[in-house]
């Protein structure tokens, strides 16, 4: 079975997206982050949603939202970026150690892909700047990416 989840903060609002950029734009973009996490799996799903609510989610500042619908609205595009297969990721490789090392929780966890997400919001047609943000932001050496627009 399969389970996305994304991360978003509870008190975080777009910033600018020239912050994400070697050089400013003339447009006025504004950007916002989340992580994204694609859950291969077998068993309990209230138990793993219980799980990474637990492991990836503070209570007060952050947010578990499950599903493939993206966790924000009202955005021009998004960018998600991880680690190419075989590349060193430490959160993931800490939040499967973790897992192991508890009691059986009710499920396991088969396959873990980690995603930053960056929504981008602005005025119509923003979209076309997509390739000057994964330019400056994503590594091709050692990133995979997909950009998504609205």
């Amino acid at each position: 079975m399969h389970l996305q989840a994304e991360v978003i903060g509870r008190f975080d609002r777009p910033g600018d997206a020239n912050a994400l950029l070697y050089t400013p734009l003339a447009e006025t973009l504004s950007a916002r982050h989340t992580r994204r996490y694609a859950v291969d799996y077998t068993g309990d799903e209230a138990a793993l949603v219980a799980f990474l609510t637990k492991v990836l989610a503070d209570s007060v500042s952050h947010e578990l939202r499950t599903g493939p619908e993206p966790a924000l609205s009202g955005f021009a595009f998004f960018i998600d970026y991880g680690m190419k297969p075989g590349g060193l990721d430490h959160e993931k490789e800490t939040i499967l150690a973790h897992h192991r090392s508890l009691p059986d929780e009710g499920f396991a966890i088969t396959q873990l892909k980690i995603n930053h997400r960056i929504y981008l919001f602005g005025e119509a047609g923003a979209a076309a700047l997509a390739d000057r943000f994964v330019k400056d932001i994503v590594n091709p050496a050692i990133h995979t990416w997909q950009v998504t627009t609205a």
